[in-house]
């Protein structure tokens, strides 16, 4: 359990079924995967923050605590809620302190601190209260922005300072993060950001041998598919051969259904690879396929941070999902039994926004 996630990027070499390309973004700003220099950064940070035996599940466990705290404040002053992981890449949601003095979870200089009203003192630092040093980083990245117009510059302008960015913008051209050719430690902070919103909010499309995930091996010929290999030859050299495809044809869907389940069949225990099936209790349509009530589904599954993730082999287009919209199915549910829905990756809303809906019953076999 330890290693799994170390496990499904060492893995990811290939697949045997084509992939299907997904749209990342920052803040509702366009990641420009199309780029290999941007594919291949990326690819390269997650390797990296993926050696550590345990650190995603650790993260996972505290994030559990921290974001029902962070989120609501991000809301309240419109910054959006991918601003919850900027603190793990400070700080790792701890009150650290850095060696130019920067403290607390979102990691504040003691002037900027001053600036945004927070008391800092020898007795006591409101750096590291949370709720208080959250409000002042809000305020911060609000500025930011208003002064940048992108929120993917303002969190580069939280690492560097907004003189330095303004700077490079106006030295070479551009406004475009991407393009910028900054000092190495910013340069790779939106990268940092959007690893660990990836790892956290899509496990699945870095698991090995699951039916869609957004590597893909280079070849000369241009297939980007090949036999996967086995953990131990996985090295550098493998890495730099893999890209992340997505591009410009990744299209962001627009409409879905979801599907509810009526019960979880009770089973003891489960192991990654093991077959789920899912009996339809009303008719669903996907992919441009119809497929009546009471017929049934099935996918293997496997296991991340306490979730077990699907593969029904509809792509990412059809996913299964907890009762409470989340990706993947808890655990515990598996021994206990209960409510599943399979939602449509077809819509970008919220569950409850979803139109329309079908039960289902989930089995373990």
């Amino acid at each position: 359990m330890i290693q799994r996630f170390v496990l499904m990027v060492l893995l990811l070499l290939g697949m045997a079924a084509p992939g299907i390309a997904q749209q990342i973004d920052f803040c509702g700003e366009v990641v420009p995967m199309e780029r290999d220099f941007v594919s291949f950064r990326l690819m390269d940070i997650i390797k990296r923050n993926l050696r550590y035996q345990g650190y995603l599940p650790a993260l996972r466990m505290k994030a559990e605590l921290y974001f029902p705290v962070i989120e609501p404040i991000l809301q309240q002053y419109n910054v959006p809620l991918d601003f919850k992981y900027l603190p793990i890449v400070e700080s790792g949601l701890s009150n650290a302190t850095s060696p130019v003095g920067a403290q607390g979870v979102w990691q504040i200089m003691p002037g900027t601190a001053a600036e945004l009203g927070l008391t800092v003192s020898p007795g006591y630092d409101e750096r590291n209260h949370l709720i208080k040093a959250t409000h002042a980083a809000c305020r911060l990245l609000r500025q930011l922005h208003q002064q940048l117009n992108s929120w993917t510059l303002a969190a580069a302008a939280y690492n560097a300072g907004p003189g330095n960015i303004s700077k490079n913008i106006k030295r070479q051209g551009s406004s475009d993060y991407y393009q910028l050719v900054l000092n190495n430690e910013t340069a790779q902070y939106i990268y940092k950001i959007i690893a660990i919103k990836q790892l956290f909010e899509s496990p699945e499309l870095y698991m090995p041998g699951f039916g869609y995930n957004v590597f893909a091996k280079s070849t000369n010929n241009g297939s980007v598919f090949a036999t996967p290999a086995p953990v131990s030859k996985a090295g550098d050299k493998d890495f730099n051969n893999i890209r992340i495809a997505i591009g410009r044809s990744a299209a962001v869907p627009k409409q879905g259904v979801t599907v509810y389940a009526a019960r979880l069949q009770h089973y003891a225990t489960f192991e990654d690879g093991q077959l789920v099936s899912i009996q339809l209790l009303d008719d669903l349509q996907a992919n441009g396929v119809y497929i009546r009530k009471n017929s049934s589904l099935s996918g293997k599954g496997w296991l991340v941070s306490n979730r077990v993730y699907v593969d029904l082999g509809f792509g990412n287009t059809v996913v299964l999902c907890a009762a409470d919209g989340k990706k993947g199915i808890p655990a515990d549910l598996l021994k206990t039994g209960g409510s599943v829905q399979l939602r449509s990756a077809n819509d970008n809303r919220n569950i409850s926004q979803v139109s329309g809906h079908a039960t289902a019953v989930l089995a373990i076999r």
